[in-house]
């Protein structure tokens, strides 16, 4: 173990429950970490019911919560539209916080500030105290394709202004931190050819809890129960979902007549719901354990064509012997291969093609989810993961000293 250390851990969501990536990752990196340090936690709230979940967090010393709410309330559209702060970044710019920081940085003796996301950096006060920035990824990136896939061409020029001031503030506090982390080398290499060799980038990657995914070899189906996961808060799992109904879904239904698509996330917007049902497909919006779909389903497939980072579905689903059919992009980042961990394919000929080489051999099936599961163990368990950032934590606050 590490020498004990106080963290204050500044977090853009709370991070229970675990509804989306963001609240998985955090969760069960504070879990384990808060064993060996003293960690504050403070945390914005989208909706002030979210306080209630603050005693499934008693491994924190405290925790400090201020209200958020949604970002596309008029008063932070106003306020970005007439700075020069993205909405992303002004919707975290919360002055009664950064006073309320500051005063714990005065008072508590900390080692170490660690925010995650970066996009959280408004709400920090000037501090002598290091700081650990970390990105879930290259955000400017996620939104420049989603701007370039906009329909209405009369919106882009205000949203490519917004991209703008992103790239420009998120390339900044890469600079300002003490340390940057990402969850892929891939997205740690775009911020090293940026920042140069100061400060350091670490890969702290995305992770599974491997004692609550059961690993089970499905039997074989007549008719196979396809999975998709995802918040729909997110842009790139509603292009995602949009891209399946309308070209992949259709095919699929029509090869293997009596099959099934689960869907599961919440916040899916009145267009795409009414497209899923169209398709035919279940939408289910209050899965409390996402082991059991897992469990229950044949093939997860996550055709991602926007975002960055790694995909939590796409871990958990590997750990849990479900074979995996997703794109390049839903790969990214991960140390996997095709055919070995999962299936990639670009186009919906190809991602259909490769759900029929699934289907049709048995023996392929259950080798891809034997090598899946075992590439979880050896890389994305959240113990090691937590060890990873644990090490990363001492060797900054070590080295500011």
């Amino acid at each position: 173990m590490l020498d004990f250390m106080k963290i204050l851990f500044i977090s853009a969501l709370m991070p229970y429950p675990l509804h989306s990536g963001g609240q998985v990752r955090v969760y069960n990196l504070l879990s384990r970490l808060s064993r060996n340090h003293e960690i504050t936690l403070v945390t914005f709230l989208r909706d002030l019911s979210e306080k209630r979940f603050e005693e499934n967090l008693s491994f924190c010393k405290k925790i400090i919560t201020v209200y958020r709410g949604h970002a596309w309330q008029p008063g932070y559209v106003i306020r970005s539209l007439l700075g020069t702060k993205p909405l992303l970044m002004v919707s975290y710019d919360h002055e009664e916080l950064r006073q309320e920081i500051a005063k714990e940085l005065a008072m508590g003796n900390y080692d170490l500030v660690h925010i995650e996301p970066w996009y959280v950096w408004p709400s920090m006060p000037r501090t002598d105290v290091p700081v650990v920035a970390s990105t879930h990824n290259i955000e400017y990136e996620v939104y420049t394709e989603f701007v370039r896939r906009l329909r209405v061409l009369a919106l882009r020029p205000g949203y490519y202004w917004d991209v703008i001031k992103l790239r420009y503030w998120e390339e900044k506090i890469w600079k300002l931190s003490s340390r940057v982390v990402s969850v892929s080398e891939d997205d740690a290499r775009v911020i090293r050819n940026h920042v140069g060799s100061r400060p350091v980038v670490s890969v702290v990657p995305n992770g599974v809890d491997v004692t609550s995914f059961r690993f089970t070899i499905r039997k074989r189906k007549r008719q196979p129960v396809f999975l998709f996961v995802g918040s729909f808060a997110w842009m790139q799992n509603r292009d995602a979902l949009s891209w399946l109904m309308k070209s992949i879904w259709p095919i699929l239904r029509r090869r293997y007549p009596g099959s099934s698509m689960r869907i599961v996330g919440r916040s899916l917007p009145i267009g795409l719901r009414s497209v899923v049902q169209r398709e035919q497909a279940v939408l289910l919006e209050d899965v409390e354990n996402i082991n059991e779909e897992f469990q229950h389903a044949d093939i997860l497939l996550a055709p991602i064509r926007v975002g960055g980072g790694t995909s939590f579905k796409v871990l958990e689903a590997m750990a849990s012997g479900l074979p995996v059919v997703t794109t390049p992009l839903g790969a990214a980042g991960l140390n996997v291969s095709h055919g070995q961990e999962l299936l990639i394919g670009q186009t919906a000929d190809e991602i259909v093609a490769l759900v029929d080489k699934l289907i049709t051999l048995p023996k392929m099936y259950r080798e891809m989810a034997r090598k899946a599961r075992k590439t979880i163990e050896r890389d994305y368990a959240w113990e090691n993961i937590a060890t990873s950032l644990d090490r990363l934590w001492y060797e900054t606050a070590k080295n500011h000293s």
